[in-house]
């Protein structure tokens, strides 16, 4: 009898250090699985700040009544940076005029026409190289020609 408890004594040290390192593998690979999941979310974050940044330098552009005129009036695509309230992000558009077709619904063919701007709007995050780029078709109705 005294002789099987001292046979026994070390299997239990080997169970109990296979146990640990088993244990120490799913908490490595759960902190592993916990570092991408993060890196996703900043990522995801990052873009959408980009898209915001773009868009809003779309919005500006339209509202802006000088711009539309000299886009109306230029027929080279124009270029320029353009101040967005979004943080750690930069913007820049290019617009350009494209062509003078109908109306939009609505007016009337003989006193109005609708001029077609490209609008292309780059949105940068100025702490990575991440940038989204969105492309916008505006129909402005000007007077008649």
């Amino acid at each position: 009898m005294k002789n099987s408890l001292q046979k026994q004594q070390g299997v239990t040290l080997l169970v109990a250090m296979v146990i640990l390192v088993l244990v120490s593998l799913i908490g490595v690979i759960a902190l592993k699985n916990a570092s991408v999941e993060e890196q996703m979310a900043a990522n995801l974050y990052i873009k959408a700040l980009t898209f915001q940044a773009s868009e809003s330098a779309v919005e500006s552009t339209i509202d802006d009544e000088i711009l539309r005129k000299q886009t109306l009036t230029s027929l080279t695509p124009q270029t320029q940076d353009v101040p967005v309230q979004v943080p750690d992000t930069t913007a820049f558009v290019s617009y350009k005029y494209n062509d003078l077709g109908p109306p939009p619904d609505g007016f009337s063919f003989d006193a109005f026409s609708g001029a077609r701007i490209m609008i292309t709007s780059t949105g940068q995050s100025t702490d990575t190289n991440a940038r989204t780029r969105t492309v916008h078709g505006v129909l402005v109705t000007v007077p008649g020609q």
